[in-house]
């Protein structure tokens, strides 16, 4: 029988569904998962602070580009490279269980032959939504754009009419992929550059300045590896006018560590979620919860409470101008002989 463990998941995102995830789904592999309000064991993201009001195990886990905070939290899965104690685990995005088609599309690639290479309809895809990332993905496209178009399949600098159904698809019609990080740091690679892989393309990456300790140099073009935009435009050139040159690449192999990782990683993560299940509650515990960390605690809650009590007054007062404002309209509608 499954030894219980009662778990919650705060501060993910809207639509996040607890049991739809990979790590409900790791814990699973060995242990009977309850979900609770009083729980055990808590697993928190970026996007709140209610955290910040439960005081069992706390586990941060970061899809973002956002280092952990080891005062607030005892264990932590995020981007960096770091190593400390049993309290940490690096598992980037492009791991994600969510990412195995890609990622086994990815590694065919190296199949890719000439005929491949007629079908491509056009020159290089960008499928991005949100514009509010570094400035450089915005520059390079419109830059790009200069040589030979760019087709823009996504809700941002869209160009072909409105944004496209399937992402993958898309970008297969195309040589190269743009594929850029929201912001660039070390150890921060997301699913962007796998699934330009995954697309029978050549991506153009930005963002992470350690991407090639897992990912093969010579199989994509790195942006960040060049001085000037301008110099990393002329490479691209260069082999999109050398088919030799461009189907060279194509046969690189994508990773430069064991393919077998991918699998390994997903292993490694139940280990770490034994580690910390399998202790005691009070053993289990590595944040400092007195003293000098409970003071860093409530100065956090008390910012936070002044920050909603701020946001809440000046709501008020914008419901409060929007009335008088319907008053004032009425009143005017009504001067003119209107009801």
């Amino acid at each position: 029988m499954k030894k219980e463990i009662k778990v919650k998941f705060v501060d993910f995102y809207d639509s996040y569904n607890p049991k739809e995830h990979f790590l409900y789904q790791a814990l699973e592999r060995k242990y009977h998962v309850v979900l609770s309000d009083k729980p055990d064991y808590l697993f928190f993201s970026v996007f709140g602070d209610e955290h910040l009001h439960y005081d069992c195990i706390k586990i941060f886990y970061t899809g973002e580009n956002l280092c952990p905070d080891f005062n607030l939290c005892d264990y932590a899965i995020g981007f960096e490279y770091l190593e400390y104690q049993d309290r940490y685990m690096r598992l980037p995005n492009y791991y994600h269980p969510a990412y195995a088609k890609d990622l086994n599309a990815m590694l065919k690639r190296t199949s890719f032959t000439e005929e491949d290479l007629v079908q491509k309809e056009g020159f290089c895809s960008f499928v991005y939504s949100n514009g509010n990332a570094d400035p450089i993905r915005e520059i390079f496209f419109e830059q790009l754009s200069q040589y030979k178009q760019v087709h823009s399949g996504g809700k941002f600098k869209n160009n072909i009419g409105g944004p496209v159904a399937d992402k993958i698809e898309f970008q297969r019609k195309y040589k190269f992929c743009l594929a850029f990080e929201n912001s660039s740091h070390p150890g921060y690679t997301t699913e962007k550059l796998i699934q330009a892989y995954a697309s029978n393309a050549i991506p153009i990456y930005w963002g992470d300045p350690f991407v090639t300790k897992v990912f093969n140099e010579k199989s994509f073009i790195n942006v960040g590896a060049y001085n000037t935009i301008e110099d990393a435009i002329a490479f691209i050139q260069k082999i999109d006018r050398d088919d030799s040159l461009y189907l060279e690449m194509m046969h690189e192999s994508p990773l430069c560590v064991e393919e077998n990782v991918i699998a390994y990683k997903m292993d490694e993560l139940s280990a770490f979620l034994s580690n910390i299940m399998e202790q005691p509650f009070e053993k289990a515990k590595r944040y400092n919860r007195v003293c000098i960390g409970k003071k860093y605690i409530q100065k956090l809650k008390l910012w936070n409470k002044a920050y909603d009590k701020k946001i809440k007054v000046r709501m008020k007062k914008f419901i409060f101008k929007m009335k008088k404002f319907r008053v004032n309209v009425l009143k005017k509608y009504r001067l003119f002989g209107y009801r």
